[in-house]
């Protein structure tokens, strides 16, 4: 039957109420679900990855606002671990360069002790070999004026050592040109 001949065998009224009908229908909601779900057990349509879970769908001010806070947390856990890390490097420093005063310190008692040691010693030897005596003087003073030396470069302030040196200057003066020259030209002998 042709639509014309349809239109034949209708009263005046059906006529009417077919052209009301509308000539799209949106399906219902329940409607797609069931034709899904079918087309889904006889295997012609596949379900997406991650099926199953609900999909939340949020504002762009909500995700730009998101991705400025994560960046704003990130900047300042950075910047937290940077100043924790400049601490504690310079707390190590700090650490090492108070252990090597200490170990310099210790260092420096040692050789004095040792110094005062070998003057003891140098001072107990027999008259007989009074000309190692000599020298052995010479070498005490000269280690006695270059430790001064040091101590005043240390502390410039400090009396005792510039009052070493004062003297040492002093009894170089009081010397002969001759005797400076012959004290200039002695050798020195380390042990």
């Amino acid at each position: 039957m042709s639509p014309h001949e349809m239109d034949d065998e209708l009263t005046h009224d059906e006529r009417t109420m077919f052209a009301a009908l509308s000539r799209e229908r949106e399906p219902g909601r329940l409607l797609e679900e069931r034709t899904v779900r079918a087309l889904r057990e006889r295997g012609v349509l596949h379900a997406p990855a991650g099926a199953g879970r609900r999909v939340l769908r949020f504002p762009a001010a909500w995700i730009s606002g998101a991705v400025a806070a994560g960046i704003a947390l990130f900047l300042g856990g950075l910047a937290t671990g940077q100043y924790l890390g400049a601490r504690h490097a310079s707390e190590m420093v700090s650490a090492v360069q108070r252990q090597d005063a200490q170990t310099a310190a210790l260092l420096v008692q040692q050789t004095g002790t040792a110094y005062v040691q070998a003057l003891s010693r140098l001072s107990q030897v027999s008259d007989t070999t009074r000309g190692t005596n000599r020298q052995g003087g010479e070498v005490a003073q000269q280690m006695l004026r270059q430790a001064a030396s040091e101590v005043v470069r240390i502390n410039p302030n400090d009396p005792v050592a510039s009052g070493i040196l004062a003297v040492f200057d002093r009894a170089g003066a009081a010397r002969t040109p001759a005797q400076r020259d012959s004290a200039g030209r002695q050798s020195v002998v380390w042990f």
